[in-house]
C-alpha cells in the first residue's frame, strides 16, 4: 500500500523490444526503495510527464497519471492508482482509420503530431493543459478534459526536445530545439513568435526554469555546456561554462534548496553546482561518477530538498541519491 508520506517515481523502460513503465515508492522516514508495479508499453517510450488533473474525476478533479510520448506520433496516459491494467487511460492523438471513399475531418479531432512525441510538459497553473513537443517541429496544446488539441504552435525551427511551463504564469512555456534553440513562448500568441529567444552550436538538451527567480531559465546542450540565462537579456548568457564531457541529458534544481543544481551527463558523471543570487554565477561544488553507465535524467524530490533519482544504462538503471551524505554539497549550502 502507498502512504501518504510516500513518493512515487516513475520509470520508463527499454529493453531490446520490451517497453516498460515502472512505478517505484520511495520513502525518506524508512528508507525503503521497492518496485510497486508496472505496465506493459505498446511503443517505445519517449518522454514522460506527471500530471496531476485527472478528467474522470468529477470531485475534485486531481489524479496521479502519467503521460508517455512516444515514436507513433500518440501520447499514451496511464492511471497510476491503477494497477493491472493492459490498456492506458486515456490516448492523445489517436490516428483514425481511414475509410475508403470518406473525407478527412477538419476538426481538431484530426490534428496532432505526424512523428514521434520527444517531449511533454504539464501546466501546474491552468491544469487540464498539456504540452506536447515533436520531432515535427511543432508544439501541441492540449485540452486533457476534451482530450483533443487546444491549440497548435508552428514549426519551431528545429525538433522540439525539451520544455517547461512557467511555475507560475500560465502561458508561458520554455522549449530547447535540436538546432540550438532556446525560446520562450507566450501561448496567448497565437502566431507563436517568442518573447526571448537565444541561438546556441548543438543539440539543446535540456531546459528549466529557476523556480527561485522568475526572470532566468537553465539550459544544456549536448555540447558538454551549462547555461544561465535572464529573459530580459535575450541571446546573452548570465553564465556559461562546460559542465561535462558530452550530452547533458539531465539537469534538475531543489524545490527547497535554493541555488542547489545538479547535472548528469553521458559521461557517466553526476554534478553538483550553487547558483549565486548576486551574477547568476554557476559554481561547481561536487562532482561524483555514478556506477550506473550513461546518466540520462535526473529529478529532484519534490518533498526532501536534497534527494534526487537519476537514470542510467547500466546495473539496476535508477539511483537514489541523497547529497546531505556528501561533505563538500553540505559545506557549500551551509555557508
Amino acid at each position: 500500500m502507498v502512504r501518504k508520506d510516500d513518493n512515487m517515481v516513475a520509470v520508463a523502460k527499454i529493453d531490446k523490444g520490451d517497453y516498460t513503465l515502472e512505478c517505484y515508492v520511495y520513502n525518506e522516514a524508512d528508507s525503503d526503495w521497492y518496485c510497486h508495479h508496472d505496465y506493459i508499453l505498446d511503443a517505445p517510450p519517449l518522454c514522460i510527464e506527471p500530471v496531476q488533473h485527472d478528467p474522470g474525476n468529477e470531485e475534485t478533479g486531481k489524479g496521479n497519471l502519467i503521460a508517455v510520448g512516444t515514436m507513433n506520433s500518440e501520447i499514451h496516459i496511464w492511471d497510476l492508482d491503477i494497477m493491472n491494467t493492459a490498456t492506458p487511460f486515456l490516448t492523445l492523438g489517436k490516428k483514425e482509420r481511414k475509410v475508403k471513399g470518406s473525407r478527412k475531418k477538419r476538426d481538431n479531432s484530426a490534428q496532432g503530431h505526424t512523428d514521434a512525441v520527444i517531449s511533454l510538459a504539464w501546466n501546474k497553473v491552468t491544469t487540464h493543459v498539456l504540452a506536447s513537443g515533436g520531432a515535427d517541429k511543432t508544439v501541441v496544446l492540449w485540452d486533457l478534459d476534451e482530450a483533443k488539441p487546444a491549440q497548435i504552435i508552428p514549426d519551431r525551427g528545429g525538433e522540439v526536445q525539451t520544455m517547461k511551463w512557467h511555475p507560475n504564469e500560465s502561458t508561458f512555456l520554455l522549449l530547447g530545439t535540436m538546432k540550438g534553440d532556446v525560446q520562450v513562448i507566450d501561448c496567448r500568441d497565437t502566431a507563436g513568435n517568442a518573447s526571448a529567444a537565444w541561438k546556441f552550436d548543438g543539440q539543446v538538451e535540456k531546459v528549466i526554469w529557476n523556480h527561485f527567480n522568475p526572470y532566468t531559465v537553465f539550459a544544456s546542450s549536448d555540447d558538454g555546456r551549462l547555461r544561465h540565462l535572464d529573459l530580459r537579456k535575450p541571446g546573452e548568457c548570465l553564465w556559461e561554462g562546460v559542465a561535462h564531457d558530452g550530452p547533458i541529458g539531465g539537469l534538475t534544481l531543489s524545490a527547497i534548496t535554493r541555488g542547489l543544481l545538479v547535472t548528469v551527463g553521458e559521461d557517466e558523471m553526476m554534478n553538483v553546482w550553487k547558483v549565486e543570487d548576486t551574477n547568476g554565477g554557476i559554481e561547481k561544488v561536487h562532482s561524483e561518477k555514478l556506477t550506473i553507465g550513461e546518466l540520462h535524467c535526473a529529478q529532484f524530490n519534490p518533498d526532501v530538498a536534497a534527494v534526487l533519482s537519476v537514470g542510467g544504462t547500466t546495473a539496476d538503471l535508477i539511483r537514489v541519491i541523497d547529497l546531505t551524505k556528501y561533505e563538500p554539497v553540505v559545506k557549500a549550502f551551509s555557508e
